[in-house]
């Protein structure tokens, strides 16, 4: 599956420019399946109208009508469509990270408590009032195809990421204050996937790597190969569901497996027994 770079693989959508920042009024048919696609910039997206599924390296997300998403730069797999008639919708602001340290560097209010370590790579928000007006506001200045200067987005774009910096200080601070260190790591990036049936040509690109560097990264990082590292992490996840109650029939799609007969087949290869006698008597 070809790349999408964004923004400039939607130049064809209604937009305003004014330097490296885009205000763009995005409509597209969608997709139900997953796009890989590359943000040059950081991006806020506002869904109007369907929903935006998107896999970030370490976390996986919904975005639906009437909530918005700020995306940090880099690899993301997105599945993007309607739940209606109407084609699916959105209202995208890209711009460079500069722009928003030199905004949190302006800001007098001091740094929140709390573990900024804990918090997701991304901020996600239901939009309110002003955040409508703000949107209809644009998209009519796009529609009427009317010029703007930079000066002009910038200050649009700082007043929106205002609104953000009040509701959610600490996330926004800790996507801009890597100091350095935004290189995750291949095993933070697995471990935050293995349950979201992800193909390895997929986890690959979510670590920016061809599949070939993937798995030769993958095996000196965990002395086995990934197809049999994923398939025995979610065996194991398995058995702990069993143990609890639950019957192989309800898990077997969550952990891969295309029917119930691979399933029970893999289960008993690994562990000695059927998923349906361990689930009377775990570990025999």
């Amino acid at each position: 599956m070809q790349h999408i770079s964004v923004p400039s693989a939607i130049k064809h959508q209604p937009q305003i420019n004014a330097g490296e920042i885009s205000f763009v009024h995005y409509t597209e048919t969608g997709s139900l399946f997953k796009n890989r696609v590359v943000f040059g910039r950081y991006a806020i997206s506002f869904v109007l109208n369907g929903q935006k599924e998107i896999y970030l390296p370490t976390e996986r997300t919904i975005v639906y009508t009437g909530h918005a998403m700020l995306i940090p730069e880099g690899n993301s797999l997105i599945a993007e469509h309607s739940l209606n008639d109407n084609k699916y919708s959105s209202f995208i602001v890209f711009f460079p990270a500069n722009l928003v340290t030199d905004f949190l560097a302006r800001q007098r209010i001091n740094r929140p408590p709390g573990n900024e370590t804990d918090l997701a790579p991304f901020i996600t928000f239901a939009s309110t009032t002003y955040l409508n007006e703000y949107v209809n506001g644009m998209r009519k200045l796009i529609d009427s195809q009317q010029a703007v200067s930079y000066q002009v987005a910038l200050h649009k774009l700082e007043e929106l990421l205002l609104v953000i910096y009040e509701l959610f200080p600490a996330q926004l601070i800790n996507m801009f204050n890597k100091n350095g260190n935004d290189q995750l790591s291949l095993k933070s990036i697995v471990e935050g996937n293995l349950f979201n049936k992800l193909t390895l040509d997929e986890l690959a690109f979510l670590t920016n790597r061809s599949v070939s560097t993937f798995k030769r990264d993958f095996e000196k990082a965990y002395g086995i190969s990934p197809q049999k590292y994923i398939r025995e992490r979610k065996l194991e996840a398995a058995c702990a569901e069993l143990a609890k109650g639950r019957q192989a029939s309800e898990l077997y799609d969550n952990y891969g497996y295309e029917n119930l007969s691979n399933f029970n087949t893999a289960f008993k290869r690994k562990f000695g027994l059927t998923p349906a006698a361990y689930r009377i008597n775990p570990r025999g």
